[in-house]
């Protein structure tokens, strides 16, 4: 009976230990997601202005050691020129975003009247001679419904322009407050950039010397996972360049290169990508009437998502050194979790914790001597 009893109490014992280390862990989860979801949205100007100045280390270090450059002289002349080239990119890419609204504004008024109207009607008699040789009953009911579905997509299309407002009135709403927290990540870069080495040195004396080398370590394999990550979708950006020239060029495109050079360029965002160009340009020229050249474009979008789903797992998990089983799980996560910055910005924090735990600084996971082991 006695032995029966510990049994039972040991029983128990590891049930309470499960429970109070798997509560242990979803509050640590709890913790890290309300710290990602609203932490961050506060913060972000010194995150940004440390990662800023942490990256400008390199040219100032350089300048200072090789060109025997004063610090302060050289950590000028980096600040200069990386706001002058930042903002030069920004400026030409608001110029870009305002002039292209511009044209779109003066264009969808005529869109629907010289586009999808008349292609609209064409499609409507093609499909109404269609159906009236196979089934005439079904013919009247498309006669009746027709005008109903046109004016419908009229009502939708003349509702764009009213949305457009909105969305660009409530990104101008928040403006004020975007402009106040981007002038204080530059003048918090400045601030930390000249006197980096004494700031970082600070905030890990305020550390133990346990999580002092966690940090030093998760440093190091950050930069080594950025690396991989930047190569990763450098890779898979080219072979979205190749497939859009081949598409492009046998559709007989003008330009086709050049096009699909700026197309491939958008591949960085994740799901969307090429879609936000092949999607409503297949869709438009299929309704002015170029049937095979609009089913071409979306077709050729397709085999763009198709192909980026099945390698990016793959030849990121290869670069990073994670499974690409775990890659994929990762993307959705944060997919879902944080929008698209999550989906790109998950799996490098589980490479980076992979690495540190390969490094026997931290203990994620039970090693075997399984060579196929998901988490190599």
């Amino acid at each position: 009976m006695i032995g029966k009893e510990r049994i039972a109490t040991s029983e128990m014992e590891r049930r309470r230990n499960f429970i109070v280390s798997a509560l242990y862990w979803a509050v640590i989860a709890a913790v890290i997601y309300i710290a990602c979801r609203w932490l961050l949205r506060l913060i972000w100007p010194f995150l940004c202005a440390f990662l800023f100045a942490w990256l400008l280390q390199t040219p100032i270090r350089f300048l200072t050691a090789k060109r025997h450059m004063r610090y302060s002289l050289s950590t000028a002349l980096c600040l200069t020129m990386f706001f002058a080239v930042l903002g030069g990119i920004l400026a030409a890419l608001t110029a870009s975003a305002v002039s292209g609204l511009q044209e779109l504004m003066q264009y969808l008024p005529g869109l629907y009247t010289d586009v999808i109207k008349p292609g609209l009607d064409s499609m409507g008699e093609r499909l109404e001679r269609s159906i009236f040789r196979t089934h005439p009953t079904a013919s009247s009911f498309l006669t009746e419904h027709l005008p109903d579905i046109a004016a419908s997509v009229s009502s939708a299309l003349a509702n764009i322009p009213i949305q457009a407002v909105t969305v660009v009135s409530n990104w101008a709403s928040r403006l004020p407050g975007q402009l106040l927290s981007t002038v204080i990540c530059v003048i918090a870069t400045v601030f930390i950039t000249a006197d980096f080495s004494r700031i970082s040195a600070f905030l890990l004396r305020q550390m133990p010397k346990r999580i002092q080398r966690l940090t030093l370590e998760a440093r190091d394999s950050a930069v080594h996972v950025l690396r991989s990550y930047c190569r990763s979708y450098g890779i898979i950006m080219c072979i979205t360049f190749a497939e859009l020239a081949v598409g492009l060029l046998l559709l007989r495109q003008k330009h086709a290169v050049l096009i699909a050079l700026i197309v491939a360029a958008l591949d960085i965002f994740p799901i969307l990508g090429t879609g936000l160009v092949l999607v409503p340009w297949g869709i438009v020229t299929l309704l002015a009437g170029s049937a095979a050249k609009g089913i071409g474009l979306l077709t050729l979008w397709l085999v763009i998502l198709v192909v980026r789903q099945i390698i990016e797992p793959r030849i990121l998990g290869h670069q990073v050194g994670l499974h690409p089983i775990v890659t994929l799980i990762a993307m959705c996560l944060g997919a879902r979790l944080f929008g698209p910055m999550g989906l790109l910005l998950l799996p490098i924090i589980c490479a980076v914790l992979k690495s540190l735990d390969d490094a026997g600084v931290i203990h994620l996971v039970r090693h075997g001597d399984d060579a196929n082991d998901i988490s190599d």
